[in-house]
């Protein structure tokens, strides 16, 4: 029943894209945050193709009948974002290209990583043409709502069902198999759907849904203190400040700072316990020894990116370059996506990796600056994307997320919220003209 379900799903997809192309991005951008085939995996067991792939046929499909019906926005191609990403990606497959340790051992070969890269690049570029419309935009939103609701549900499931086999060392971990396997990647999930649920309060009509908030987001802390990353929350602290400031309302400010201590109190538990710790660890230790592994495998990136400075040691080689310049030292991944992106592939990639949260910041400004408070839609996606680009950003710091999905869904509602609202002022602009 359920292989019958997708069925026809992807064939109302396949239908609908010829009239609204824009559904079969949304399609496949959705399945690659949502992750359904890991959840559901009995469902898609046998079926003649990939889902993924069949639903990155479709969008590359709709891109070419948008464009042969000029429903292409080649506006949004011209945004500064689009450079930044071509360039790293270029640089990124440069640096592999000119290693130097053409050959090397690691967890996953340099071939997997950008394969993967790849198909996010190229799926990137055509689903942006295909989504600038307040609809889609709307529907983006949504979907990734949605989604962190469903893995809220999903997370708390685990935990009341006593699935202990999905926990490891007494930290939740994501569905089997997909890109949440890893407890503190889970976590960031979570934090991301932080901004979308809190900003929605002040936007939603509906007062059922309105409300509803109030046992969401007690449920989605829960599940976060599940997963147990102590980066993921501190990103969620500080993106749930960045959103009561901005709410403007002093009553849900106040209700949303109690309410969050009172949860990191009652429920954050163990990750208080772990932190205290590591403290109390390295109070014990010698005075040569690390409060965190981390930062050994930071000192050792650092070295990386001055020893290979302009392309790195190449793509999934960060270990082995460890293993060669520090032969009597435990050899660890980046855990920094800045420091790992630098180390791997450059001093500029890492520097353009920064530069893609400043466009956002510019996005958010401009945008504030220009009056979009006039368009509630558009508004709080504003707000949103970038408090939880921001979240990413401080969850970056202590995660290798080069090639997490949810990153790249954001940058492209980040850039079709801006071109949307781009086409809103010109518009806005004609109709003043016209009646002068």
């Amino acid at each position: 029943m359920g292989a019958i379900l997708v069925y026809l799903i992807l064939a109302y997809i396949f239908i609908k894209m010829f009239k609204s192309p824009w559904v079969a991005a949304l399609g496949y951008l959705t399945f690659g945050i949502m992750q359904p085939q890991y959840i559901w995996f009995w469902h898609f067991d046998g079926l003649p193709m990939s889902t993924s792939k069949l639903l990155a046929i479709f969008t590359i499909l709709a891109w070419f009948i948008a464009l042969v019906n000029k429903k292409i926005s080649f506006k949004v191609y011209k945004k500064k974002q689009n450079v930044v990403l071509l360039v790293m990606w270029i640089l990124i497959h440069l640096s592999h290209i000119f290693s130097p340790f053409p050959i090397y051992s690691a967890g996953v070969p340099a071939e997997i990583v950008l394969e993967t890269l790849n198909t996010i690049m190229i799926l990137y570029f055509f689903s942006i043409g295909l989504l600038v419309s307040e609809t889609a935009l709307k529907a983006l939103s949504i979907t990734l709502v949605i989604t962190v609701v469903y893995y809220v549900y999903w997370s708390n499931d685990q935990y009341l069902s006593y699935n202990w086999s999905q926990f490891k060392n007494g930290r939740l971990m994501g569905p089997r198999g997909s890109i949440y396997r890893d407890e503190n990647v889970f976590s960031t999930i979570f934090m991301v759907g932080v901004p979308f649920i809190l900003y929605s309060f002040f936007y939603i009509k509906s007062r059922i849904l309105k409300y509803s908030i109030f046992i969401v987001i007690p449920l989605l802390w829960h599940s976060l203190f599940l997963a147990g990353s102590r980066g993921a929350m501190l990103a969620t602290i500080i993106s749930t400040f960045i959103a009561s400031r901005l709410s403007k309302s002093k009553v849900f400010d106040k209700i949303l700072i109690i309410g969050f201590i009172v949860a990191l109190i009652t429920q954050g538990g163990s990750m208080l316990n772990r932190s205290n710790e590591t403290i109390a660890a390295s109070q014990n230790s010698s005075s040569e020894e690390k409060l965190d592994p981390r930062l050994v495998s930071w000192q050792h990136g650092i070295s990386h990116i001055k020893n290979h400075i302009f392309l790195g040691v190449g793509p999934q080689r960060f270990q082995h370059a460890t293993r060669v310049y520090f032969p009597s030292s435990v050899s660890h991944v980046a855990h920094n996506t800045l420091i790992s992106l630098s180390a791997h592939s450059g001093i500029l990639v890492g520097l353009l990796y920064l530069y893609l949260y400043w466009l956002s910041y510019k996005s958010y400004k401009f945008c504030v600056k220009n009056g979009v408070e006039k368009y509630p839609i558009i508004d709080y996606i504003n707000k949103a994307t970038t408090t939880a680009l921001a979240g990413v950003f401080i969850c970056a710091i202590f995660l290798n997320l080069e090639i997490f999905e949810p990153f790249y869904y954001l940058l492209v509602i980040s850039i079709v919220k801006q071109q949307v609202f781009e086409n809103k002022l010109a518009e806005e602009s004609s109709n003043k003209q016209g009646k002068n």
